[in-house]
């Protein structure tokens, strides 16, 4: 089978046609059987292939795989079933006969964050001196990224507290989730591994020896999470947790924790394949189809104001300047207001 390149992340691109065309049965026997084949051989979550090819033999029989009649039908019912056990898979299909004008094109995960500034949407500095950092991913890591990361952390260096928004993060690099937790945690900090089945090895990741700026190891930290935190996002929030060095505000996340890979099906059809996973140095597991759980629980909407509130009042009881302690009143007498209006 030719496989496609490995995308790390929590970003998958939908190929689709504007064209709708009719699936023949034995298309989609033949279909189902490389699915099949393909998870037996590479899905890196061994213990879960029987649960797996016994779903799709049931969805074989039933009468949602004897109706489907198109394509795109078909691809969305597989993915559906396989993503009731593992949410990075799916199941896609392109129409090599449609003219390049009737095909829906989606930009790649990377080469979009690459356009818009790696992610980082508002970055700003709250009232009572508490920094915001907001961002959609994690972008791949490069010279241009590096500076971009760098530029977002040197801004935010001086803050008494710091709040990550990734309620909207669909995930990336892990990589990049290296840099930027170098700049609160010691150097060589094991934050995550990752598993390959393929090759049988392991590889750590840790923060990195150095960083371009200060690092602070006492600046307390707040990620907002969501349903939507992916992937990437998803392990940074999962890692500082664990590391006991950030607070988690919001949603569970989504809970997809495994890197995969593009395995052709023929007839236009490819499937994503999770084929490696990781593992946390101190759970020894990951958040894969349970998501990440914050530490105080509140809805998408409300995440930053009790998130802000948390850290107004934390910074409050340790510093002394009467214009950032008025400063910090205020803007707690005004959140309080707020909620209660």
């Amino acid at each position: 089978m030719k496989v496609r390149n490995v995308i790390i992340g929590g970003y998958f691109i939908i190929l689709s046609s504007l064209a709708h065309a009719d699936i023949s049965s034995v298309d989609k026997h033949s279909i189902l059987n490389a699915l099949t084949t393909n998870i037996k051989s590479q899905y890196v979550e061994i213990k879960k292939i029987d649960k797996i090819s016994s779903a799709l033999a049931t969805f074989k029989v039933s009468p949602a795989f004897s109706n489907s009649q198109s394509e795109e039908q078909f691809a969305s019912l597989l993915t559906a079933e396989l993503q009731k056990i593992d949410k990075h898979f799916a199941v896609q299909w392109q129409n090599s006969n449609a003219k390049p004008d009737q095909q829906t094109r989606y930009e790649p995960w990377f080469a979009k964050l690459s356009r818009k500034n790696s992610g980082f949407n508002r970055v700003e500095i709250l009232d009572g001196n508490i920094g915001y950092v907001d961002f959609w991913g994690f972008d791949a890591l490069s010279e241009n990224s590096r500076k971009v990361a760098e530029g977002v952390m040197g801004f935010v260096s001086n803050v008494d507290a710091l709040i990550f928004d990734l309620r909207n993060n669909g995930g990336g690099s892990a990589e990049m989730v290296q840099l930027i937790s170098s700049y609160f945690l010691k150097p060589n900090t094991h934050l995550n591994s990752i598993y390959w089945r393929t090759t049988d090895t392991t590889r750590e990741f840790r923060t990195f020896d150095k960083v371009n700026g200060s690092v602070s190891l006492t600046t307390p930290i707040y990620i907002l999470t969501s349903r939507d935190t992916f992937s990437a996002a998803e392990e940074f929030a999962y890692n500082l947790k664990h590391l006991n060095r950030a607070s988690l505000v919001g949603e569970t996340t989504k809970g997809g924790a495994n890197p995969w890979q593009f395995y052709e099906l023929g007839n236009g059809f490819r499937a994503s394949i999770p084929i490696a996973k990781a593992i946390n140095p101190n759970t020894k597991t990951n958040w894969e189809s349970v998501g990440v759980k914050p530490h105080i629980e509140t809805s998408r909407e409300n995440a930053l104001d009790v998130a802000y509130q948390m850290a107004l009042k934390n910074v409050k009881n340790s510093i002394i300047d009467e214009y950032q302690v008025k400063e910090i009143s205020d803007k707690l007498q005004e959140l309080s207001s707020k909620k209660q209006g």
